[in-house]
């Protein structure tokens, strides 16, 4: 897959057929957009160019405000070209891109840029400045410069139209079964184990205290999850405490992963977990003892979860 800035092009050979988006997650909805465009694009004789930015416009419209994502720009590139795309141009988004409108971002990038000459959307995709806000003109700009403008249909899950937003606020439930169907795939964290307090090896429970490469990804709600985690290029059924530990009475939420039949140290490794589902929540216990056996039912149904994935 190619990745080429925007501000490196002068103009393209070939003419193009275009869809933008953050494409954040790339869930199933995105992957039927890039499918759709892959059609489209051979069945008209055009190159498909996928237009997405460094960095979600929410965190330059609203630096101050953390805006939780699915995934980062590298998982993100990673996904693309999973999906099969072959070309990627990156929009580096500033305060001057996002006081772009919309028919002038796609006249001063698509049109000049990239050739388009047809223009694929989502099917509740936009963009473009809501300040100064010409979404509805691009059909008049479409008429001047002679490209076709095409809309996608809604992937639906449960009768639910998929999106990042909803992906988002499923995970924020701790709904990951609802968000990994949505999304296509399990929602993973990477991250390297780092040393904590060791109180789960007093528990006999020791754990890989994880601490995420991106802090902008978004961590469900606290709980209990089954998890599968992937440690030095091998799987093993999980399970973890994501949040505090009232019981020890620390209150800094953490991420820690027991690796189910797993023995070893695995300190800085580099370590991918994938949330498959919710077990409980977490919970205050009158001693370690209580925490211990609480814990290896926790074992016993996060096990009995990964056999089923399996």
């Amino acid at each position: 897959m190619k990745i080429i800035n925007i501000e490196d092009i002068n103009i393209l050979e070939q003419k193009t057929m275009v869809t933008v988006g953050m494409f954040d997650g790339l869930h199933v909805g995105h992957r039927h957009l890039l499918a759709t465009l892959r059609e489209q694009s051979r069945a008209r004789g055009l190159a498909p160019v996928v237009v997405t930015f460094d960095r979600h416009p929410r965190q330059v419209l609203f630096p101050d405000v953390q805006m939780p994502l699915l995934t980062s720009r590298e998982e993100r590139m990673q996904l693309l070209e999973t999906a099969g795309v072959e070309t990627v141009v990156l929009v580096h988004f500033t305060p001057d891109t996002a006081a772009l409108s919309a028919c002038r971002f796609a006249e001063q990038f698509l049109c000049h840029k990239l050739r388009m000459e047809a223009l694929l959307l989502g099917y509740d995709n936009s963009f473009g400045s809501k300040s100064d806000n010409d979404f509805g003109a691009l059909p008049d700009l479409a008429r001047r410069y002679g490209f076709d403008i095409m809309q996608d249909d809604a992937v639906t899950v449960d009768g639910i139209e998929v999106s990042s937003t909803k992906i988002r606020k499923a995970l924020q439930q701790g709904n990951v079964r609802k968000a990994n169907v949505m999304l296509g795939s399990l929602y993973s964290i990477g991250g390297r184990v780092v040393h904590g307090r060791h109180v789960g090896t007093g528990l006999g429970f020791p754990t890989a205290n994880v601490r995420p490469d991106d802090a902008s990804k978004l961590l469900p709600s606290a709980g209990v999850y089954a998890l599968r985690a992937t440690v030095d290029g091998r799987r093993w059924p999980a399970m973890a405490n994501l949040g505090e530990q009232p019981t020890f009475n620390e209150h800094n939420p953490v991420l820690e992963v027991y690796l189910i039949g797993f023995e070893g140290d695995i300190y800085e490794h580099k370590i991918k977990v994938e949330f498959v589902d919710r077990i409980r929540d977490i919970m205050a216990f009158a001693s370690a003892d209580e925490l211990a056996e609480q814990l290896s039912r926790d074992r016993e149904t996060a096990f009995k979860i990964m056999q089923e994935l399996i």
